[in-house]
């Protein structure tokens, strides 16, 4: 359920005073998410946010709930892919879809780090167990979170529940036009001050500073794996690349719009 508080923010939808809402944050793994639903929180103190956990049952149970119950609610977020803006259906809201994207050779690198860093992943001791290399997330496990995750996203449900090596270019289409028009604002991990700010403009946002990214101790990058594993996650990630790229491009031409 929502959490429930109040406030003397109201909410816009498109033409209030308050920050735009509702939002619908589609939480891609290892891009910047956890700083994101701060900053979610904070915007949007005192009012019913959601920020749940995938496979429990929860965003199944926000759903069934009234619709004047679920109109109230200014943020929706979690690790699901683009679609889930279905919530608000019968609402009589428009939610302004946001996500953010990350170069795809530091992504990988981060949440492979992170899988064998925290031991609460459900992945955690299997890694640890067994040693888990880049080669083996490749070549045995063949693991769908590390191959074109972010395609998987912004694609659909469809394309989200694939196995291993099953996304095409009608997938990568699909994720270019769910970015390019279904949502309100996105930001790049690489920008993150630049998407702030494109954020705080789009949405009403009050100012909310300059937070540091929540991170590991060193921030992974693409320069972290030998030449082999990095050569092994961009064939992998071909079209999250080209995902990337197309952001990239898209986030220029809409910042200095």
């Amino acid at each position: 359920m929502p959490r429930r508080e109040t406030t003397n923010l109201t909410p816009d939808g498109g033409g209030g005073s308050g920050p735009v809402s509702p939002v619908v944050y589609v939480h891609i793994p290892k891009a910047a998410g956890t700083t994101l639903k701060n900053l979610l929180a904070k915007v949007y103190r005192g009012r019913p946010v959601l920020f749940f956990t995938p496979r429990t049952g929860e965003l199944d149970r926000f759903r069934g709930l009234p619709a004047e119950q679920r109109r109230r609610v200014a943020v929706v977020a979690g690790h699901e892919p683009f679609g889930y803006q279905d919530v608000f259906r019968g609402c009589r809201v428009t939610p302004a879809v946001v996500t953010v994207l990350r170069e795809p050779v530091a992504r990988v690198v981060s949440l492979f780090r992170y899988i064998h860093r925290d031991a609460e992943h459900p992945r955690h001791g299997e890694f640890v167990r067994d040693s888990v290399t880049i080669g083996d997330v490749y070549e045995r496990l063949r693991l769908p979170a590390f191959d074109n995750h972010m395609t998987r996203f912004l694609a659909g449900r469809g394309a989200f529940s694939k196995p291993f090596g099953g996304l095409d270019e009608r997938d990568l289409r699909t994720a270019e036009q769910n970015l390019s028009a279904g949502c309100r604002v996105f930001g790049l991990q690489e920008r993150f001050e630049d998407s702030l700010a494109w954020f705080g403009r789009e949405l009403g946002w009050p100012p909310v500073g300059t937070p540091d990214l929540n991170r590991a101790p060193r921030r992974s990058t693409a320069r972290d794996v030998d030449e082999a594993d990095r050569r092994l996650i961009e064939r992998h990630n071909a079209l999250d690349a080209a995902l990337y790229a197309f952001a990239v491009k898209l986030f220029e031409e809409r910042v200095s719009a």
